[in-house]
């Protein structure tokens, strides 16, 4: 029967009894350590008799720190008999310091007990990765474009055309709106590059032409506040509509792109490759989002109220590094259509499921026994080493904790890849 109280959120409470033999003891202690620290005149150092020692450092002091000692002493104690992992630092509260026993009642965020169900009954079936034709020439293109290799035609615009244009936002009296005016800008039509509206103004027009009072509607979004939600009559012209041609590309421009000799069938095969690893990558990452979903709904555990707090804090410091916020922060929150503080539940809502998806795959980790063979176990090396540098943390015992922390995670990783396969 264990000796302490469960409470929620995989809290613990326990009275803790300190005689007066403790005390003595932990007062003694203290002295001593203090006889070899403190220089008193006219003694050696280590040499000074205790009632010199204690004149020096105070009664009240000396008091404080006896104190403080028996109760690390018995708390520790207590911990590794009852053989406790905490997480956090305890709640500690003395009834009467100047009555014996002590009696000190604790409350302390111990390390939640994790059950995992039948986790080998998930089946997710493997995403099948197949590359088109389509695909190879859509990045040839893209490449293409941003190279300029394409070829003058005199047909109207349409989507995939590498086109030249003006255009300017205009006020109310017809002068020009800063910031909203470009000269002989090029951009790929159809890729998001403009403004929605003012790039469908283009579509359909021959180089030549222009248009005046194209309305465009800026997103609610948008960086700047001055234009976010408002619409702007623009002037525009298209000067040439340029159609991108692959197959134009000379072998020095391969030779540019790949850095070495080679012709365009040898690109494109080079181009099919590098599609499907990371449609594999991809589709890896998906399947296993998959798998942790359902495992998700197959764990249990009372999670600390501080891991929590921990996610959020993490989750919303990221959201506030945008600029947008950073700019605006009640504008942002508008724009998000939500309040800071709804978010913030949204957060602990997602941080909770992702701890104990992360508590969940330890645990199975442990009960397959994953190992990590040579080269994984280099390439944790290699994280917790990068990691570190990031961090400008050289501490051996920071480098220890990042290294356990890159074997753990590899070992989930190679686990989920094992089971997504069968």
């Amino acid at each position: 029967m264990s000796n302490y109280k469960t409470l929620p959120n995989s809290k613990i409470s326990f009275e803790l009894k300190i005689d007066q033999a403790a005390l003595d003891k932990s007062k003694a202690a203290i002295i001593k350590r203090y006889q070899s620290e403190v220089s008193i005149k006219g003694f050696r150092k280590g040499h000074a008799p205790e009632s010199a020692v204690m004149a020096t450092i105070g009664q009240e002091r000396l008091a404080y720190d006896t104190l403080n000692q028996a109760v690390d002493k018995a708390y520790v104690n207590f911990l590794q008999t009852e053989k406790l992992q905490v997480i956090n630092q305890p709640e500690v509260d003395i009834k009467d310091p100047n009555k014996t026993p002590l009696e000190v009642k604790v409350e302390v965020e111990v390390f939640p007990e994790v059950k995992v169900g039948d986790y080998k009954k998930i089946k997710i079936k493997p995403t099948k990765v197949e590359v088109e034709d389509k695909e190879i020439e859509d990045a040839l293109k893209t490449v293409c474009a941003q190279m300029e290799v394409a070829k003058e035609v005199k047909r109207v615009a349409k989507d995939g055309d590498l086109i030249e244009v003006d255009f300017s936002g205009k006020n109310e009296k017809g002068e020009i709106i800063p910031n909203t005016q470009g000269e002989k800008t090029k951009f790929r039509m159809g890729m998001g590059h403009f403004l929605p509206d003012l790039e469908a103004a283009f579509k359909g027009m021959k180089a030549g032409e222009d248009k005046k009072g194209v309305k465009v509607k800026f997103p609610k979004d948008y960086h700047s506040k001055d234009f976010a939600g408002k619409v702007v009559p623009f002037d525009i012209k298209l000067h040439t509509v340029n159609e991108i041609d692959p197959e134009a590309l000379t072998e020095d421009q391969i030779e540019q792109i790949t850095g070495q000799k080679q012709d365009l069938a040898a690109l494109k095969k080079q181009m099919r490759a590098t599609i499907e690893a990371n449609k594999k990558k991809a589709a890896e990452k998906q399947d296993m989002d998959a798998y942790t979903k359902e495992l998700g709904k197959l764990v249990k555990a009372d999670l600390p109220q501080s891991w929590v707090e921990r996610e959020v804090s993490s989750r919303l410091q990221r959201l506030q590094q945008n600029p947008q916020y950073q700019q605006d922060p009640a504008t942002f929150w508008q724009t998000m259509g939500k309040t800071e503080s709804a978010f913030k539940k949204e957060l602990a809502e997602e941080g909770e499921r992702d701890l104990l998806i992360f508590l969940g795959l330890s645990e199975i980790v442990k009960t397959e026994d994953i190992e990590l063979d040579k080269d994984e176990m280099g390439q944790a090396h290699h994280l917790a080493h990068q990691h570190l540098q990031d961090a400008e943390d050289h501490h051996s015992h920071a480098h220890q904790a990042e290294m356990e922390k890159a074997v753990l995670n590899l070992k989930i990783d190679k686990f989920l890849r094992t089971a997504i396969m069968k």
